[in-house]
């Protein structure tokens, strides 16, 4: 399912005349200028009374509030696309910005942030990565470091993993151990001081990657690693949109939106939906600096999905995720005998 291309409408000196053609509906409005140079680009409610307030049209302030600038004399042409879903709105603009604002110019975005653990090191430790991190041993995302690092934590209270970054020798009389304020009260193994096994120390390493990659195992729970962190390697997720007359279920794989996979959902169809569900190889740059964002929101939280415990569990979350008038079963309708499950 591809998003809507922009439709325009010129301005040619009328700017009254282009925005009675605009509908008064939800999407992304943008202002074009002389040579085709995007002066505007945004998401709105209403394309029609945001176009009337940049160009002129717009209520009368209030006394004291500065007016919005009027691009009437430099407007050439109004675009828009219609986008009643708010993840679809909010994808649908990040798809248009991209190529006009760089990244590193985005003052509404902050890096996102993820914390490595690799089990196979022989003494694992965790540690936290900036947004620009990818390949194994990566879990998130985290809206930005401080989060990230609350969440590290979170996580060496339930595993005493080591916090330094130090590189020793085992030996109970190690003074870099003795002298280890973490070792003498208790909240590391302290394998530097031979407290414990190199083997059991890494078994505890793997307990503590497993915890973060799997929220439906995460027992216990932590408020600072939210339900949306898991293993980035491979990861599959949906977001369940909801406009007012449709639904969307948007595959997203290791942190990129696949747009091009995205699945209709119609009232009473939810378990065919789900079947039809894919998550074909990503390619282009990731999404998590904005998606990240996104999921800080109440509404982005509920509504993104991880797809690691098998149809059956993704679609009863799906199903908890939409309005009642979509997630209504279909008669008859099961995921698991329609897969030919026992």
């Amino acid at each position: 399912m591809s998003l809507p291309a922009l439709a325009f409408v010129p301005v040619a000196g009328d700017a009254a005349a282009a925005v009675a053609q605009v509908p008064a509906a939800p999407g992304v409005g943008q202002v074009l200028g002389p040579a085709g140079a995007s002066l505007l680009l945004a998401p709105t409610s209403n394309l029609r009374k945001w176009a009337a307030s940049h160009l002129g049209l717009g209520k009368p302030v209030a006394p004291g509030r500065r007016p919005r600038t009027n691009l009437a004399p430099l407007a050439t042409a109004i675009g828009w696309a219609e986008a009643d879903a708010p993840f679809r709105q909010r994808l649908l603009y990040e798809r248009l910005v991209a190529p006009l604002v760089p990244l590193s110019s985005r003052r509404d975005l902050k890096p996102p942030a993820f914390l490595h653990l690799d089990p196979a090191h022989r003494f694992p430790r965790v540690t936290v990565r900036g947004g620009g991190e990818e390949g194994a041993c990566l879990f998130g995302p985290f809206r930005d470091r401080r989060a990230a690092e609350k969440a590290r934590d979170a996580l060496h209270r339930l595993f005493p993993l080591r916090p330094c970054d130090y590189a020793f020798e085992p030996d109970p009389a190690l003074p870099l151990g003795t002298g280890c304020l973490y070792a003498q009260v208790r909240s590391c193994a302290a394998p530097c001081l031979a407290r414990v096994s190199e083997e059991a120390y890494r078994s505890l390493a793997q307990s503590a990657a497993a915890w973060l990659a799997r929220p439906s195992a995460r027992e216990p729970s932590s408020p600072a690693v939210p339900p949306t962190v898991t293993a980035l390697e491979g990861a599959r997720a949906v977001v369940v949109d909801a406009g007012r007359r449709a639904a969307c279920l948007y595959p997203v794989r290791q942190g990129r939106v696949l747009e091009q996979a995205a699945v209709s959902v119609r009232p009473g169809d939810l378990e065919a939906a789900v079947l039809r569900l894919d998550w074909p190889e990503p390619n282009g740059p990731v999404d998590w600096p904005w998606l990240a964002a996104w999921l800080r929101s109440t509404r982005g939280r509920s509504s993104y999905v991880l797809a690691g415990d098998g149809m059956e569990a993704l679609a009863a979350a799906i199903r908890a995720a939409l309005p009642a008038r979509f997630a209504a079963r279909a008669p008859g309708g099961n995921v698991g005998a329609a897969q030919g499950e026992a």
